[in-house]
């Protein structure tokens, strides 16, 4: 985040990587560089710190620019996991997943 004397409203570059949490039920993620897969459990998101998984429970979409690299969710965050090369089950399908 950088502060201006011009200005006194923080502004925030493209590269730079923030997760806001309140009460584990709503989420901001900023330098989202796609969302490569989600459901309503687990959500897979390339951030320009790796990979991020998000896992939990009712979770929904409420805002995504990736233009703006910004991400909101909502729903019960149980947890987080960052992987810098995707992992192995990064460019699984769910046929895959089923079936092995």
């Amino acid at each position: 985040m950088t502060y201006t004397q011009d200005s006194p409203i923080p502004t925030m570059t493209s590269s730079e990587h923030h997760i806001s949490l309140r009460n584990r039920k709503r989420m901001d993620v900023t330098a989202v560089k796609a969302m490569e897969r989600f459901d309503t459990e687990e959500f897979f998101v390339r951030t320009g710190q790796g990979f991020l998984t998000i896992k939990g429970t009712d979770l929904r979409i409420v805002h995504l620019d990736v233009d703006k690299g910004m991400l909101s969710l909502e729903g019960l965050v149980e947890s987080l996991h960052y992987n810098e090369d995707g992992g192995k089950d990064a460019t699984k399908g769910i046929l895959q997943k089923l079936f092995g």
